[in-house]
């Protein structure tokens, strides 16, 4: 049997997973990756531009609220970063996340690449070295287009030194679970005082929660059948009316109430593109036998990652004891009141000790007798036929799902990646 055709069908390729796993070489990791740390959905509020007014009027209400934790995006544009580093440091110090908005907040879709080098590389670094020196540790993933301008050429220099970039929109949008997002083009819902009531505000965490029903959301091809990643981009934190941007600290204050109220988890922006950038990586690792158990494996998705990212993992207890254990450096990890147990994704390895016996999947034998296969996507649109459990190579990158049918044979739905 040739395992490395890449268009073999799902039966060949379950039977060479199976072949290679009874090797002791490798096979998928039976841990699945927790939805959003364990919560409905999530929600990342974003505050651009290194505004004086963030410090002074958002610092009292985010030290009142323990599980509120959000991203502000600085930038040296009017000496904004020197003046308010010491502010930002201590919120920094707090657990909010420091990002990257560039030196000049200008339009980067007109620079060249040296310069664009300039503005979003370096001042990555000059970020860091600013908290530094005011007492906080810093590292910088995130990055966000001034403008929301953004065109490939930004994109793949905002890729060299960070992980995540957001752009924004006015509407509802909001990121999936299982649908792998665009990294360096991440949409966020503008609040402005023309943009958005807070009503409306209010609506989208709700349907970040999956909460309501949902008559307006959008985009209206993404039906709401569970929680989702809402961003939330907003500048000046004031009751000053003349300025559009900017957003009564109250108001701010009742949206923070209503995503906790609501079971989202409210964190930076960095904290849950990384999350869910692990569970893309680590819910397809490979374990290999070692003795009394499995170790497994990963890479990590993108050089700039934070410099932790804590995972909450189950395991497959179709496919291994659930009283197995997990080690991380030589240490036993106790498990959660849940059963979930905390790993740390950026040490790239594990180690399960089974008390019971792995089963990898057994291959279909009647593959071959269906005779349709049709593609869904993860919300259930129809999306065409194929002739196999696979995903025919010009559909995007993914995740689908394909259902099997045959006169007198019971249905078979699988979720298959491309």
């Amino acid at each position: 049997m040739n395992c490395n055709h890449s268009n073999r069908s799902t039966f060949i390729a379950l039977s060479c997973g199976i072949a290679l796993g009874l090797a002791g070489i490798s096979t998928a990791a039976p841990l699945i990756t927790v939805p959003w740390n364990g919560h409905v959905g999530a929600v990342s509020f974003t505050f651009d531009d290194a505004l004086e007014t963030q410090v002074l009027n958002l610092k009292p209400l985010l030290d009142a609220m323990p599980d509120v934790h959000v991203t502000f995006f600085l930038t040296a544009f009017q000496d904004r970063l020197k003046d308010n580093a010491a502010g930002f440091a201590a919120l920094a110090n707090a657990g909010h996340e420091m990002g990257n908005h560039t030196i000049s907040h200008w339009h980067l879709t007109d620079y060249t690449y040296a310069e664009l080098n300039q503005d979003v590389v370096e001042f990555a670094d000059t970020i860091e070295a600013t908290m530094a020196k005011y007492g906080a540790d810093v590292k910088v993933v995130s990055f966000a287009t001034p403008f929301c301008e953004n065109n490939d050429k930004v994109k793949s220099v905002i890729d060299k030194r960070h992980m995540i970039n957001r752009d924004c929109t006015y509407d509802g949008a909001r990121t999936f679970w299982d649908e792998e997002p665009e990294w360096m083009s991440l949409p966020a819902k503008i609040w402005s005082r023309s943009g958005a009531t807070v009503s409306e505000m209010l609506n989208a965490l709700d349907t970040a929660a999956n909460i309501g029903k949902f008559d307006n959301s959008i985009p209206l091809e993404h039906p709401i059948t569970d929680g989702s990643w809402l961003i939330v981009l907003q500048h000046d934190v004031s009751e000053r009316m003349i300025d559009n941007y900017a957003i009564n600290p109250d108001d701010i204050k009742t949206l923070f109430e209503r995503a906790v109220k609501n079971g989202l988890w409210v964190a930076p922006l960095g904290t849950v593109a990384a999350y869910q950038r692990a569970h893309f990586v680590l819910d397809k690792a490979i374990f290999n036998k070692i003795d009394n158990g499995y170790s497994v494996t990963w890479k990590l998705p993108h050089e700039h990652m934070p410099k932790s990212v804590p995972l909450r993992v189950k395991l497959d207890t179709t496919r291994v004891s659930s009283k197995t254990t997990i080690e991380q450096n030589g240490k036993t990890i106790t498990p959660e009141s849940d059963g979930s147990f905390i790993i740390e994704f950026m040490t790239k390895s594990l180690t399960m000790r089974n008390t019971g016996t792995i089963s990898l999947p057994k291959p279909q034998q009647s593959i071959k007798a269906y005779t349709r296969f049709t593609i869904f996507n993860l919300h259930g649109k129809r999306l065409g036929i194929t002739n196999s459990f696979a995903i025919p190579e010009t559909y995007p990158k993914g995740v689908y799902i394909i259902r099997a049918e045959a006169k007198g044979l019971t249905p078979i739905t699988r979720k298959i990646s491309r």
